[in-house]
């Protein structure tokens, strides 16, 4: 039975990762890298530089918290693979004048699976599932400078077998509306495993973002630059077809996604992203047509907030990912 749980496990690592990354299994709880904000997606991908209220956007860089007002409320889904289930939700307050601080969940479930003996006896049925929940602490170091810390306790359960791990995230972000500029910096999943699959221990799946976010004075644009995976310089860390050039260029292409805001008011925007990444990896040969490319809007009506995106994030379906939030 251990040895079926552990394909599940590996299979769900798969499904998150080598699907649409050329990259080992030397990571566990890959479901971390899933989006959850629909504004960051609809941008394309991890942006930790749009300092915009938002229930969702402080998961990615937790500086980005102190973009928010009073007790806001979050709910996240996404479409993913059939019969599976991606959710989550987030809670943000005012600590006092300067700080704030947020609590989140995120829950991936991927529904029953065939429990077998060695020789393929069907035996019954299991379930898996990720769940990540986090504490959040952002302040104000300076007028323009904010500072944000999250702690994550993280588990995955497949049938019997449990793994937990610890994890951090730090984040800064310079913020200066009279210039217009917002410039963000995060560092994901520091930490490791305190329980492991038959104790095999694994990493957690560390990043480093960068991104940097312009709005020119009088116009309704909005331009964001975000790059990723900045810990990861070398060709077999992504994947390239086999007669494909393995440059410094084609490396750096996989770093940079980029997105334009079109606010047609101050509570309505369509944003529109690339993630070149996405775009060489994904696409189907002689043919990369929306793959890559990701297109969502956002309104505010009163206390109510909705976000909501379009995308392509794994090889043979795209997904929705739909934010809703509620000033309390």
């Amino acid at each position: 039975m251990k040895r079926n749980l552990l394909t599940a496990a590996l299979v769900s690592c798969l499904i998150l990762s080598g699907s649409v990354q050329a990259q080992s299994l030397e990571s566990s709880f890959e479901f971390l890298k899933l989006p959850v904000a629909a504004h960051s997606s609809s941008l394309g991908g991890r942006v930790v530089s749009v300092y915009d209220a938002s229930p969702a956007l402080f998961v990615a860089n937790p500086a980005l918290l102190s973009a928010n007002g009073a007790r806001l409320l979050g709910l996240n889904a996404m479409t993913w693979f059939s019969g599976t289930t991606v959710a989550g939700a987030q809670f943000s307050d005012l600590f006092d004048e300067r700080s704030h601080y947020a609590f989140n969940a995120r829950y991936v479930s991927y529904g029953k699976m065939k429990e077998t003996t060695a020789d393929g006896t069907v035996t019954g049925t299991f379930t898996a599932k990720d769940i990540a929940v986090g504490a959040t602490w952002a302040y104000m170091l300076t007028d323009n400078l904010s500072g944000g810390v999250t702690g994550n306790l993280i588990t995955s359960r497949y049938g019997s077998m449990t793994s937990v791990a610890i994890g951090v995230d730090l984040g800064l972000l310079y913020n200066a509306p009279d210039k217009g500029i917002s410039i963000g910096l995060a560092a994901t999943n520091l930490g490791g495993q305190i329980k492991a699959f038959e104790n095999t221990f694994q990493k957690l799946p560390f990043d480093i973002c960068a991104g940097i976010t312009w709005q020119p004075e009088h116009a309704p644009l909005r331009f964001t630059v975000s790059m990723d995976n900045l810990t990861r310089w070398d060709a077999k860390d992504f994947y390239f077809a086999d007669d494909a050039r393995k440059g410094f260029g084609e490396i750096l292409k996989r770093h940079i996604s980029l997105g334009v805001d079109l606010n047609l008011t101050d509570r309505f925007y369509i944003a529109y992203g690339c993630n070149l990444r996405n775009r060489e990896e994904l696409a189907e040969k002689g043919s990369k047509g929306f793959t890559g490319m990701t297109i969502g809007t956002g309104l505010r009506i009163g206390r109510i907030m909705f976000d909501i995106s379009y995308g392509k994030y794994q090889v043979s379906e795209s997904s929705l990912i739909c934010n809703f939030g509620f000033n309390i």
